[in-house]
C-alpha cells in the first residue's frame, strides 16, 4: 500500500492528542492498538492474520469485548460489596478502632490510621 493512502497514514501516523510518559516517545495509533489487543488477550503480532477473515474476527472481538466488560462489571460489584461491608462494620462497631500498641479507642477509622502513623513512623531512608 502506498504511503499516501489513509489507512497507512492512520496506522503509522502520530496521535495529535494523548498521554505519554514524560520524555517518552509520541504515541502512534498502532501503539494504542497494541495495548488494547493485549488487554483483550490477543497477540499483537498475529492479529492481522486473524483479521483477514472478517466475520470470524468480528465475532471474536465482540465475544472478547463482552467478556472483558462483564468481568470488569463483576470486579466493580465485588469491590462495592467489600466497601459496603467495611463501611457497615466500621459504623456499627466503633470499639473495633483500637490501637494495637496502646489500646486507645477511636470513634473514626481515619483517626486510628493517623494515630498509627505516629506510633509506627516510616523510615524513608532505607
Amino acid at each position: 500500500m502506498p504511503d499516501i493512502h489513509l489507512p497507512k497514514r492512520l496506522f503509522y501516523g502520530e496521535l495529535a492528542e494523548g498521554k505519554r510518559t514524560q520524555g517518552g516517545q509520541k504515541n502512534h495509533f498502532k501503539d494504542t492498538l497494541k495495548v488494547s489487543l493485549k488487554s483483550f488477550g490477543i497477540d499483537p503480532d498475529s492479529w492481522e492474520i486473524l483479521a483477514q477473515d472478517f466475520p470470524a474476527w468480528q465475532s471474536y472481538i465482540n465475544k472478547v469485548a463482552t467478556y472483558y466488560e462483564q468481568s470488569g462489571i463483576a470486579e466493580m460489584q465485588k469491590k462495592r460489596k467489600l466497601h459496603k461491608f467495611i463501611a457497615i462494620s466500621l459504623s456499627t462497631n466503633p470499639a473495633d478502632h483500637l490501637c494495637p500498641t496502646c489500646s486507645r479507642a477511636f470513634q473514626a477509622c481515619i483517626r486510628l490510621i493517623s494515630h498509627s502513623r505516629t506510633q509506627y513512623p516510616v523510615n524513608l531512608s532505607t
